[in-house]
């Protein structure tokens, strides 16, 4: 039924991409956090956030 589809929907409500490996994260619970261009950026780790940090122009998004 569209039970599995709702709860999906659901699931995926609030997160956020992060932009160094494309993984979802949810921003509550994020390993690290940016403010870039205006706008918060989520990571899933501390690595991918220093990998950012390095050169946010390669990882920015439109």
């Amino acid at each position: 039924m569209h039970d599995n589809h709702d709860h999906d929907h659901s699931t995926h409500s609030g997160t956020t991409v992060d932009p160094v490996c494309k993984m979802s994260v949810d921003p509550a619970t994020a390993a690290a956090s940016r403010e870039h261009d205006g706008k918060t950026v989520s990571f899933c780790s501390k690595g991918c956030a220093a990998a950012f940090d390095a050169d946010p122009a390669q990882y920015a998004t439109a």
